[in-house]
């Protein structure tokens, strides 16, 4: 069953119908075609030249200008085929490409025919395969995605076979050929693609676009290099024993050229891009430099001057397919894209592979089998293949590589070739981190007596996941149409204590009869907030000079300060049976982690005191902190009772 793009027109749907862009560095193409059972015709069709350098080496640079130019040439094709287009198959260049091998071998009943699930089975295995391996090397923390495959070789039994399915054998075995690119490069497209209102239905790569339609599989038992000269970068496929062997990238094109044109003639770059498509034309070009200077050239002067450059494109093209195909020229090159039409290039490839001339030669529409000639084809040269190649390869794709996912009840389009977590999904649709991180609400330090104290702010709320209702967490992987809810993290508050409730962190009673507390040398009301840096004061009064209780107001001489219990000698002055008592003791005694801890009693304390009591720091997060009472989920402000246990960890 192949799966086809979908378009709804009026009630009906036609499922032989796919929408192709082909998203260059220079243009874009679209192209609506339909497919019958042998043959495939282009219904609608049309290219649009960026008006500025929106793209770099096939790389997107600006995304609201290259999705501009989406917009257009699907507006303009919907005008032509009377429907909505709202599903398209894209591809992407070789910018950053890795490409690997692997074997694989799978055991099955005998008994049992084998079929199209079971060969996908073994073809998916193979590829975690890869992705596992790439994954765990070092990609400087660029994320890689699949964005296409080729079959070098089925196994049956252990010997090699062009098809599995509908034999039967106890062993059967795969190898492919996978080729990565960084998330990066995936994402911008997928962003240009979001803008425009349309829904990917497959990805693929360039060069594996271009070589399911320029060379037929009939023909893919020859020795073949396919390269596809664009104006960023230079994509070659190499075909050997019926399969693809090889894939690679030259990250210089068309677009070097275009450069030393405007090095030797001064003109600018749209300017430089005209000469440089009128040099296959053979007459004399006219142009304006930058000092607004007519000029007349003739094509062969321009070719002359850049023949260094052109010299240095074929040089690097032919070196790298020498190094995709074990050092050997292949039997013949086929060139396609805009890039390909340079004058004498060519030729120059031929030259470096020690190739007769006439085994390397661009290829057009009209050397295309089964595709629907258009007369006059306006986009009928080289140019043309690609976005042809990536309506095939849609149309003839098995599986979706894109899965559906609903974020906060939106709905996203992703793409799927490995396991997707939570945390990869909200990285792939730009939800902010920021939402998912809480904050901790400030410290509150201060003195008291000389000795400091800290109470910690409160700790922020994590983020909760909820996963088609069931509560989930980053590393959750996700299915096609799974529901994610995400609550942002909340914002712990500040810490605050009030002056009347400062004997919370002195561990006593102050005995507020018999004592005067200053803040930075002045008495302040009991709401009195504490900030960050005052030094508190407890002072009891001199009741032994016989003095009112207002009297220690005036006089520090008759004032006696009261130190914190750490203090041994005044501790011992304090329990004095000859001095008035100001701190009382009133001890509950908890369990944290394992270890008992002492609290004052008399203040009703809360969760949150035990980060005073203990050698815990919340601000260091290691993870999703995890707090419980006698073995219940418990927050911040849960009462705490004499013989309570606590456990306070976090949970990576």
């Amino acid at each position: 069953m192949f799966y086809k793009s979908i378009f709804k027109v009026g009630e009906w749907y036609m499922d032989n119908i796919v929408f192709s862009l082909d998203i260059g560095t220079r243009s874009i193409i679209g192209a609506v075609v339909e497919f019958a059972e042998k043959t495939m015709e282009i219904k609608a069709q049309f290219m649009l030249e960026h008006d500025s350098r929106t793209m770099y080496d096939g790389q997107i640079h600006d995304i609201p200008k290259v999705a501009d130019g989406v917009i257009k040439v699907k507006k303009t094709l919907e005008d032509k085929v009377g429907y909505k287009l709202d599903k398209v198959a894209i591809a992407a260049a070789g910018r950053s490409l890795k490409t690997k091998k692997c074997s694989i071998e799978q055991e099955i009943d005998d008994a049992a025919e084998i079929d199209s699930f079971i060969v996908g089975s073994l073809e998916i295995a193979a590829l975690q395969k890869i992705q596992q391996e790439i994954d765990s090397t070092d990609n400087e923390g660029e994320k890689y995605y699949c964005v296409g495959y080729s079959v070098v070789e089925y196994q049956l039994n252990g010997y090699p076979i062009s098809s599995l399915i509908g034999h039967h054998g106890k062993k059967i075995g795969v190898e492919i050929l996978a080729t990565f690119l960084p998330d990066s490069v995936v994402n911008s497209l997928y962003s240009v693609l979001h803008r425009a209102e349309l829904e990917p239905i497959n990805l693929t790569l360039e060069p594996i676009a271009a070589i399911d339609i320029a060379v037929p599989e009939d023909i893919r038992m020859l020795n073949l290099a396919l390269v596809d000269i664009g104006a960023g970068t230079s994509d070659i496929a190499i075909t050997r024993d019926g399969s693809i062997s090889a894939y690679g990238m030259v990250p210089i094109a068309g677009d070097e050229i275009t450069e030393a044109i405007i090095e030797n003639y001064l003109v600018d770059f749209s300017t430089a891009e005209f000469i440089k498509k009128q040099l296959s034309k053979g007459k004399e070009i006219s142009y304006k430099d930058i000092l607004g200077i007519v000029h007349k050239v003739t094509p062969e002067e321009v070719i002359q001057t850049i023949n260094n450059s052109i010299e240095q494109l074929a040089e690097k093209i032919a070196v790298e397919i020498l190094n995709l195909n074990q050092n050997k020229p292949p039997k013949t090159v086929f060139c396609i894209g805009g890039g390909a039409q340079l004058p004498g290039l060519c030729k120059k490839i031929a030259e470096k592979l020690d190739l007769p001339s006439q085994r390397v030669a661009v290829r057009g529409r009209d050397m295309l089998k089964n595709v629907v000639k258009i007369p006059k084809d306006p986009i009928g040269g080289s140019e043309g293949i690609t976005v042809l190649g990536i309506a095939s390869v849609a149309y003839k794709k098995s599986s979706n590589n894109f899965m559906t996912i609903i974020v906060n009840g939106k709905e996203y389009r992703l793409f799927d070739t490995k396991k997707i977590t939570v945390a990869n999904a909200l990285g792939l649709i730009g939800y902010s981190p920021k939402n998912l991180i809480p904050v901790n609400g400030k410290d509150l330090i201060f003195t008291v007596n000389g000795v400091e104290k800290k109470i910690f702010g409160e700790l922020g709320k994590p983020a909760e996941v909820m996963v088609n209702g069931v509560l989930a967490n980053l590393q959750t992987v996700l299915k096609d149409n799974d529901k994610v809810v995400v609550k942002e993290a909340v914002a712990g508050r500040d810490a605050v204590l009030a002056l009347r409730d400062l004997e919370r962190v002195l561990d006593k009673k102050i005995d507020k009869e018999n004592c005067i507390i200053t803040v930075n040398g002045e008495e302040k009301p009991e709401d009195y907030l504490i900030k960050n840096g005052d030094n508190i004061k407890i002072m009891k009064k001199a009741n032994s000079f016989g003095l009112s209780k207002d009297a220690g107001k005036n006089s520090d001489a008759q004032l006696t300060v009261v130190q914190d219990k750490t203090d041994a000698d005044q501790e011992a002055s304090i329990q004095n049976k000859t001095e008035s008592k100001v701190l009382s003791n009133n001890r509950m005694t908890v369990t944290v982690n394992g270890r008992p801890v002492e609290l004052n009693n008399n203040y009703k304390p809360i969760l949150v005191d035990i980060f005073n009591a203990i050698d815990f720091n919340p601000s260091d997060k290691k993870g999703f902190l995890m707090l419980k009472v006698n073995g219940a989920p418990a927050g911040y402000t849960t009462p705490l009772k004499d013989g309570d246990v606590i456990e306070i960890y976090w949970d990576n």
